[in-house]
């Protein structure tokens, strides 16, 4: 794990936008923006700035392979993307929080234990279980008592998003490529997906007011260039479980942003859920624990 300061700022900026990134798909949710269309405002303006390397370094940087561009590009920029905004429909933006990136170490930690071989320590698995405790108390919570409202789909589409950036995760640690290799194939080959997808689909892009556009656009840029290359820069150098654990903040971040700027409740049991799901994310990360887990990846 490194010590230098930079890769633990790339991970709190990567932390600080993924927070923003699900406030404003919650907000997208109410707007005439289909998935679809927030997937394109997040991917090709994007891959339209790294348009000069692409061309220079073709569609595999890095010497990829078929299984990068699924891993990374597919399931990871695409598929995590639909999963996500689709969900945002359904539930709020604190149980995105406390479903997508909080759980990404409960999944991280699966997939390298039998696709790495990783060895993890008796506290980690204590903070998973805390992670999945909070995470289905407040699930359970919702669907036994709020079946009506419809969250519980939120929440498992949540869930398939963070399995998804898990795979791509785990793929990136072990491919050996670089952030901004990593980062070219998730936003290039999304664009594309996405763009296919309109053109069968289509799309609500033209019909949507600019304000909205300019927000969704700078957040989405945010969200689909700089927020990968910067996690990807702290998977490099702090490992995949670290900059997982970086989740703690997120549902804390983009619940406040929630209440904030949306006006949504969050509750006493969300509340504590907030608060087990966190504890338990840093349990998990290894931070406190030893041996460090990604020595293994």
């Amino acid at each position: 794990m490194s010590t230098r300061p930079l890769p633990w700022v790339a991970l709190f900026i990567t932390v600080l936008i993924w927070a923003g990134y699900l406030v404003a798909v919650r907000a997208a949710a109410a707007t005439d923006l289909t998935p679809i269309d927030v997937g394109i405002l997040r991917s090709v303006p994007a891959a339209m700035l790294l348009m000069p390397l692409t061309i220079r370094r073709g569609l595999f940087p890095g010497g990829a392979n078929w299984w990068d561009i699924l891993c990374i590009g597919v399931i990871g920029g695409t598929f995590f993307t639909l999963l996500l905004n689709t969900g945002a429909h359904f539930a709020p933006v604190a149980d995105s929080g406390i479903f997508a990136p909080s759980m990404l170490p409960v999944f991280v930690t699966a997939l390298a234990i039998f696709c790495l071989g990783a060895r993890f320590a008796t506290g980690q698995f204590i903070g998973l279980a805390m992670i999945v405790f909070g995470a289905i108390a407040v699930g359970g919570w919702e669907a036994l008592n709020n079946a009506a409202s419809g969250a519980w789909r939120g929440h498992i589409l949540f869930l398939c998003a963070s399995l998804s950036w898990a795979i791509y995760t785990v793929r990136f640690r072990a491919s050996g490529l670089s952030a901004i290799d990593g980062a070219m194939i998730l936003v290039t080959w999304s664009a594309i997906f996405f763009l296919v997808g309109a053109a069968i689909f289509g799309s609500n892009l033209a019909i949507t007011p600019t304000p909205v556009l300019v927000v969704q656009l700078t957040l989405g840029i945010s969200a689909g260039l700089v927020a990968n290359f910067t996690y990807l820069f702290a998977v490099q150098n702090l490992g995949s479980a670290i900059a997982a654990a970086s989740a703690a903040l997120v549902p804390v971040l983009a619940s406040l942003g929630g209440w904030v700027f949306l006006g949504e409740p969050i509750g006493v049991l969300k509340t504590i859920g907030i608060a087990i799901v966190a504890v338990g994310v840093v349990l998990a990360s290894g931070f406190l624990a030893r041996p460090e887990p990604v020595a293994q990846d």
